[in-house]
């Protein structure tokens, strides 16, 4: 159940998760991604479900996340897109 109030999915599993966190990293997308790319999703992702859990990841968050992964992966292979 999503709480408008805090942004928050009480009770959310895995499986809720997972169809939320694709719109914000969209598997068509995720399947071209380098091995960095991957890394670091795993790393930014990992760290905040074991940090918060799944039922307090706001949409705010994973967007946040996304924004870091892209930052993270530019620095990292000096792209400049």
């Amino acid at each position: 159940m999503h709480s408008e109030m805090y942004g928050v999915y009480s009770g959310e599993t895995h499986e809720q998760f997972i169809q939320r966190a694709n719109r914000v990293f969209p598997v068509d997308r995720a399947k071209t991604w380098s091995r960095v790319e991957r890394a670091v999703f795993n790393h930014l992702l990992g760290r905040m479900i074991h940090e918060h859990g799944y039922g307090a990841i706001t949409d705010s968050m994973l967007n946040q996340s996304r924004d870091d992964m892209a930052r993270i992966v530019r620095r990292c292979t000096g792209s400049g897109g």
